[in-house]
């Protein structure tokens, strides 16, 4: 079973503004296409530039849970 069997995820893709020494955010939902509970883990290749907010979670059959992403842009 993959995530896509699990998951609608949108965006698939986050872009983001640049601003130096600013901090930018984007979001994106992530619903339960399944009739079970699906848990997710959201990992980042930079946890210094990237904050995200639920990193990990719980989604409800059924349901739709928004994830945000802070980067903070530096030189």
């Amino acid at each position: 079973m993959s995530t896509g069997d699990l998951l609608n995820i949108h965006p698939t893709e986050l872009k983001f503004p640049f601003e130096l020494k600013k901090q930018s955010s984007c979001s994106m939902q992530l619903t339960n296409k399944s009739d079970k509970y699906v848990v997710f883990k959201v990992k980042t290749t930079n946890p210094k530039k990237y904050c995200v907010r639920p990193n990990t979670g719980v989604v409800m059959p059924g349901s739709t849970c928004r994830v945000t992403c802070k980067y903070t842009a530096t030189n």
